[in-house]
């Protein structure tokens, strides 16, 4: 014999309201793929903020590296580019990093466009960085009050070729 419920008590559900039974299990989640249209959207807003942030980190690093821009009589000849190149392969970083979260959010096209975008900026840094040590800023030529400049070599070689000999 089953006993019904106190009257004033409210219904209570029996199951969740997927469960089927206990010989079906509720179903795996899924995610969706996004949109294609959406996901080029998302691909050409994203390329638009990877061209932009680049150039703002270049010239971010033009000022850590000592580049005075708006200066018409700075000497910037000796200024490294090493530094702004560090802070553009430091943005290819983040950008790399970034396709993480849209392939988990399988954004398949934007996924491509950033790791694409990621490798160039790396890549580009990498052989700016490359070149600035390779071929360093020239020194200025150094300059003494007390030598006479006619008595100076022109050339560097032998006493023959210096004006005051």
């Amino acid at each position: 014999m089953t006993t019904l419920p106190p009257p004033n008590n409210p219904p209570w559900p029996n199951r969740h309201p997927r469960y089927t039974g206990a010989n079906n299990p509720l179903p795996p989640q899924q995610r969706r793929w996004l949109h294609p249209a959406a996901d080029i959207a998302l691909a050409i807003g994203l390329l638009v903020i990877d061209v932009i942030a680049p150039l703002i980190a270049f010239v971010f690093g033009l000022d850590a590296a000592g580049y005075q821009m708006f200066d018409p009589a700075a000497d910037n000849s000796s200024v490294s580019l090493t530094h702004p190149f560090a802070y553009v392969a430091v943005v290819g970083g983040i950008v790399l990093i970034s396709a993480f979260p849209l392939f988990m959010g399988r954004a398949v096209i934007s996924v491509g466009v950033q790791v694409l975008a990621g490798l160039v900026l790396v890549l580009v840094a990498v052989i700016g960085m490359s070149d600035a040590d390779r071929n360093p800023p020239p020194q200025p030529a150094p300059t003494s009050p007390s030598i006479d400049p006619g008595a100076m070599c022109r050339s560097g070689g032998d006493n023959s070729e210096c004006g005051g000999s």
